[in-house]
């Protein structure tokens, strides 16, 4: 056996010289359990006596570069996990948003991307001005007598509130007819009102709330009164249906009216109405001038301008001023008497 032949390795030889170990690795069969198995490092003798167990050779000791070697693998097979692998994107993710999002300050001053052609459908080209649209498609529905409404005077400190109605028969367009704010000088706004009120084959109509009124029922209420009944005293009777500007229909006409937003530069005779209703104002504030000159009614027509406002605060407000309205309600007015 295995003892017998490490014995004779070691028995002197006939000369009386003893014979060198054999340094080649003696061969083991894992099957046999002799002693030699049991002489090696890291083998349990009482396992390996019940059969239990496996031989495992002695490790070999890993130099410092194999160890980082080994440390690196171990944290690559530790980020393929997937909660390392969704901590590593969303990490990727924030330092990216850290490096691409800039300040605020940087990025009011950054400039805007060129678009690329085509990226955005083109844009619709702009009216050329109010149409005849709306009215041809109620006439289209059995509406014969369609008119346009429009007010003037809603938020100024003095003068009255004036909503005019009109109608333009089928055929008959004023050239030159547009929103009433929109017109450079009152000379061109004048010029065409006269081409309106000589035009015999226009309806047109206004009412009028003074500043009482509007003190009594409040602006809105004056300014709904006010386009209703230009409406109901247009020359040739009532309407049929009202093209009314702005987003509310006066009471009364809810079963006979729309309201179009910004209908004085959609529909021609809702623009048509607003030039009347501008001129007629206009008009009158001028006469009012005349009467208190120094407040500058014909310059601001009643707006509270800085100019006007310092002449209420000089001389307090005049019979034409809407006392309900800031900051004449809240003056006191007694040292004015």
């Amino acid at each position: 056996n295995n003892n017998n032949n490490n014995n004779n390795n070691n028995k002197p030889n006939q000369t009386g010289t003893t014979m060198p170990l054999s340094k080649k690795p003696m061969k083991i069969d894992p099957k046999q359990r002799g002693l030699g198995m049991f002489l090696q490092k890291g083998v349990n003798i009482a396992t390996q006596a019940k059969g239990e167990g496996t031989t495992t050779p002695p490790k070999k000791k890993k130099t410092v570069l194999e160890n980082d070697e080994a440390d690196g693998a171990q944290k690559q097979a530790k980020d393929t996990t997937p909660k390392a692998a969704a901590a590593k994107k969303k990490t990727t993710k924030k330092e990216q948003s850290n490096k691409t999002t800039p300040s605020r300050q940087s990025a009011r001053k950054r400039e805007k991307p060129e678009k690329l052609d085509g990226s955005s459908p083109p844009k619709k080209p702009k009216a050329a001005g109010p149409t005849k649209y709306h009215e041809n498609s109620r006439r289209e529905k059995g509406y014969k007598r369609v008119c346009g409404v429009d007010e003037a005077g809603r938020g100024p400190l003095a003068g009255p509130v004036i909503a005019a109605a009109c109608i333009l028969p089928e055929g008959v367009q004023v050239e030159g007819v547009d929103d009433s704010k929109k017109f450079n000088s009152e000379e061109e706004r004048e010029l065409l009102y006269e081409a309106i009120m000589a035009d015999k084959r226009i309806e047109t109509s206004y009412w009028i709330c003074d500043e009482k009124r509007i003190d009594q029922i409040n602006i809105l209420e004056a300014t709904m009164e006010c386009m209703r009944k230009s409406t109901e005293t247009l020359p040739g009777g009532p309407v049929d249906w009202a093209l009314i500007d702005g987003n509310k229909i006066p009471k009364g006409l809810e079963d006979k009216a729309e309201a179009i937003v910004k209908g004085d530069a959609k529909s021609q005779c809702i623009a048509t109405a607003s030039i009347v209703a501008k001129v007629t104002r206009d008009r009158m504030m001028r006469d009012i001038d005349a009467k208190y000159p120094q407040y500058g009614f014909k310059d601001h027509k009643g707006y509270g301008t800085k100019s006007h406002c310092q002449a209420i605060e000089k001389y307090g407000p005049c019979e034409h001023h809407r006392m309900t309205f800031a900051p004449i309600k809240y003056m006191d007015l007694s040292k004015y008497e």
